[in-house]
């Protein structure tokens, strides 16, 4: 199993349902309710929210939302349509709720990669720390950035340790 930059422009939400070997990463608010397309009340990702009436949009990639093989990285607090991006953005006074979501997520996806096996899983072409709508960047939010890198090294490791050293172990 490897974990690799997903190399086309962004997912498309049809070939991402379709595709049963791999898992996929988005990047999503915490609301997950912006977009206009329905997420079925009853499916895992309703579910692992415990919330109805979910969305996902047709652009960024969060179009992967509720996907049953589509797993989010939470860089967005809250989205208002029609409002500026950054109002919903998380701060480093933010970070102990921050890190309680950040964990959940990562934590999903490791359970996802026991329970699914994928062969690999694709994180977006402009990375989670993309800056663009999130603007987690070491400059704004010095301590949020450091901990969702330190997450993905924690679940690289995960994935050697778990998935890719088997032979070693033996």
């Amino acid at each position: 199993m490897k974990m690799l930059r997903y190399s086309g422009w962004g997912y498309w939400r049809s070939d991402v349902k379709q595709d049963k070997n791999n898992i996929y990463i988005f990047t999503d608010n915490q609301d997950r309710t912006s977009g206009s397309g329905k997420i079925p009340d009853d499916s895992e990702y309703s579910k692992r929210f415990g919330k109805t009436d979910l969305k996902y949009p047709t652009r960024t990639s969060a179009v992967l939302r509720g996907l049953p093989n589509a797993f989010p990285v939470t860089t967005q607090k809250y989205y208002v349509k029609g409002a500026k991006c950054y109002e919903g953005n998380w701060s480093d006074d933010d970070f102990d709720e921050f890190a309680k979501v950040i964990d959940a997520d990562f934590e999903a996806i490791k359970d996802a990669c026991k329970r699914l096996k994928p062969k690999n899983i694709f994180f977006p072409s402009t990375g989670i720390l993309n800056g663009k709508i999130s603007r987690l960047t070491i400059e704004r939010t010095p301590k949020l950035f450091s901990y969702i890198v330190k997450k993905e090294l924690e679940l690289r490791d995960f994935i050697n340790d778990n998935f890719n050293n088997k032979e070693k172990k033996k």
